[in-house]
């Protein structure tokens, strides 16, 4: 049998995230260490716990029913224990025991700590990129922007919303500026797990930029007399929840954003 040992460590994400490493075999004999340990943790009001036990080898059903009390007390108190490291043996264990259903399982470290970051602490992802003024540029560069939305856990209807925004808004950079091999239109992307903000910049035309001005003023509101050109900017009002467009200098920007919605 395998000496267990135990550690609860500070947490560099802030003082209610705790470490939990845990080493060797956990079975009924185990319990009272972890009682132990877990109590060191609400003592210190770290509610937020991860257990690192990339050096656990066994798992009774009695330590897994343990561990799901350890979690409904954080749970009541805001908080979640959550797994990493745990090898394929052990994970398909606690899955035919659906233990699955109640906690995360992260695959190291790293992974579950940038997890709490973007859920709990609203820690925005960031990209940017630039691509010149060429339309068949467009469609890969909205599905990249979709396919991000979707890895970030946005549902179908967010994704394809998303893609669409900024479709159009990459579409109208294109066509109301001037290609200019010193300067690509750029993207910027912010996104958290509550909403995602999109900022296109380009070189306008100084001949279209009379007409953008009025249709732009038209669809936002601050002009009474409405055009008929415009679809695009109406479409992307319609899909956000908030679009600003600035003309200073001699560039565009678009910035829109758009609220999680599932």
């Amino acid at each position: 049998m395998e000496v267990l040992k135990m550690e609860v460590i500070q947490s560099d994400l802030g003082p209610d995230v705790a470490i939990w490493r845990i080493e060797g075999e956990l079975d009924s004999n185990s319990i009272e260490t972890i009682n132990r340990y877990f109590a060191q943790i609400l003592e210190g009001n770290r509610f937020h716990t991860i257990a690192e036990m990339s050096k656990v080898t066994h798992i009774s059903s009695a330590v897994v029913g343990e561990f799901m009390g350890c979690r409904r007390l954080l749970a009541e108190r805001g908080g979640d224990l959550v797994f990493v490291g745990l090898n394929l043996d052990l994970k398909t264990k606690l899955n035919h025991m659906g233990a699955i259903r109640i906690f995360k399982f992260h695959n190291d470290l790293r992974t579950a700590m940038n997890h709490y970051a973007w859920e709990m602490q609203l820690k925005p992802e960031k990209v940017w990129l630039s691509f010149p003024s060429e339309l068949n540029l467009v469609p890969p560069v909205r599905q990249l922007v979709s396919q991000i939305a979707h890895q970030k856990g946005y549902g179908e209807r967010d994704s394809f919303r998303i893609e669409t925004i900024v479709d159009e808004v990459c579409n109208n950079a294109v066509e109301h500026g001037i290609p200019d091999k010193m300067r690509d239109i750029e993207l910027f992307l912010k996104i958290d797990c509550k909403k995602i903000e999109i900022e296109v910049v380009n070189l306008s035309d100084p001949k279209k930029i009379n007409s953008l001005k009025a249709i732009s003023k038209s669809i936002l509101g601050t002009n009474e007399k409405k055009l008929e050109r415009g679809r695009g900017l109406s479409l992307i009002k319609m899909l956000s929840n908030d679009l600003a467009i600035d003309f200073s200098g001699k560039g565009t920007t678009v910035h829109v954003t758009k609220l999680r919605e599932d």
